[in-house]
């Protein structure tokens, strides 16, 4: 047993001690938060002391004193065009030109119409994209997809007949492929249609070339002539425009017709619509060589052709001396 005074025992805490322990964590993290909080305001501090350096623009709408000037003008450094853009554009627009032209020339008109109806009646309501226009010895017939020239090959054409023939040479060559035509010649009382005799045929170089070939080796003026079965012939196609041409429409002897007979012939043929007073086909003639003194073709013309219809082509014209 110890005497004297007591001393604490070895080990045993003191209250203060217990008291610091328990306190301590908490005076650590409450001063390690405090610090954080404080370089994190220093931080921010900073950054913005450095960019406030530069003062803010201030912007003011005025009303009053309003102008279209613009926000900003652009130096010729930032405007530069880019060449290859401005190339691949043009390339494109090129390349739409092309293709849209390309379409329309590979759509026809009547491949939107229904087959029910024939080529021969639906043709003439088909729009055609380019204006169809046929010349023949000085006349001339626009909107004139299907053509047809009936011409004289009576004996008295035997040494003309090749101007004529020249002059049918040029006309077929002024004609597009979307065109039709069709060669009808009369002699005595008949028809000598060039083939194919049942409907008319595009007015292509091939069919152009062949036409004129068979006229070559078949055709031979002859006798005198009524120009009845041709024009019937001409007109069961119901083209747009005939061009009619002869020396002596009515002619002479037994192959003579009345002037009167022959104008209410083509009224039946060729009538007008009651409706707007137009006839289907236009008829346009060309008096050949010596002027006719009854004047029957420029009867025909006039009834049938309208204004510009009607042409005397002379020897004149033709360079040939008066018989």
């Amino acid at each position: 047993m110890m005497g004297g005074n007591a001393s604490p025992d070895l080990g045993v805490e003191s209250d203060t001690e217990r008291a610091v322990k328990r306190v301590l964590p908490w005076v650590l993290s409450l001063a390690a938060h405090v610090g954080m909080i404080i370089f994190g305001f220093l931080v921010t501090w900073t950054v913005v002391r450095l960019q406030s350096d530069t003062p803010p623009v201030v912007i003011v709408a005025d009303f009053d004193a309003m102008t279209y000037e613009p926000l900003a003008r652009l130096t010729h450094e930032q405007v530069a065009i880019n060449p290859e853009v401005t190339q691949d554009r043009s390339e494109t627009d090129w390349l739409d030109e092309r293709l849209n032209e390309a379409l329309d020339e590979s759509i026809e008109p009547l491949d939107l119409i229904s087959n029910a109806a024939s080529g021969a009646s639906m043709t003439r309501f088909a729009p055609d994209p380019l204006q169809a226009v046929a010349t023949f010895v000085g006349l001339s017939s626009t909107n004139a997809r299907q053509v047809v020239y009936v011409i004289d090959a009576s004996g008295s054409m035997i040494r003309s007949l090749p101007l004529v023939l020249d002059e049918l040479a040029r006309s077929l060559d002024g004609l597009t492929p979307r065109q039709e035509f069709g060669v009808i010649f009369f002699t005595g009382n008949r028809a000598v249609v060039v083939p194919p005799a049942d409907r008319l045929t595009p007015a292509s170089d091939e069919e152009v070339a062949r036409v004129l070939a068979w006229i070559d080796a078949n055709v031979i003026p002859a006798g005198r002539s009524n120009p009845l079965a041709a024009l019937e012939q001409a007109l069961r196609h119901q083209p747009d425009v005939i061009f009619l041409l002869s020396e002596d429409i009515t002619g002479s002897g037994e192959f003579e017709i009345d002037q009167a007979d022959l104008l209410a012939l083509l009224d039946r043929l060729n009538p007008r619509d009651p409706r707007n007073g137009r006839r289907v086909t236009r008829i346009n003639c060309v008096q050949f060589l010596d002027p006719d003194p009854l004047g029957t073709l420029e009867r025909i013309a006039e009834e049938h052709g309208g204004a510009g219809g009607y042409k005397l082509l002379d020897r004149a014209e033709l360079g040939l001396r008066a018989p």
